[in-house]
């Protein structure tokens, strides 16, 4: 575990972002943004003796449960995603990138993080 949180924070530090400053109050998870409307939650965590990697980040709300075209949507979205998905979790709907994470590399890092901070853009750009 140790040695992904180091992997994380490297990555980070070449993105120019404060590893330090970035770090959340649990051990292995971190808030950075890419703009005011672009906020990321990165989280490594270990079960059933695996690491895992994710990248979470706010979309929007999910404001009438029943608009069957807002779903279908959603799902239209996620079959031209790579490696992530929208998940819906307390009414709130979120892009996501989770890997396993025994042995990922920093490239494999940088490009979760970049890939849900781009579709989050391109989300939102279609939502206006």
């Amino acid at each position: 575990m140790k040695e992904l949180i180091e992997k994380v924070e490297k990555v980070l530090t070449q993105m120019g972002i404060p590893a330090a400053e970035a770090r959340a109050e649990k051990e292995g998870q971190w808030n950075i943004a890419k703009s005011e409307d672009v906020q990321l939650m990165l989280d490594v965590w270990e079960e059933h003796e695996h690491l895992f990697f994710q990248v979470m980040s706010y979309v929007c709300d999910v404001v009438d449960d029943k608009n069957a075209d807002f779903y279908r949507l959603l799902l239209e979205e996620n079959h031209g995603f790579s490696e992530a998905a929208f998940t819906i979790l307390e009414d709130k709907v979120f892009l996501k990138y989770t890997a396993e994470a025994d042995e990922i590399s920093e490239d494999r890092i940088f490009k979760g993080i970049t890939r849900i901070a781009y579709y989050n853009e391109l989300f939102q750009e279609k939502l206006n």
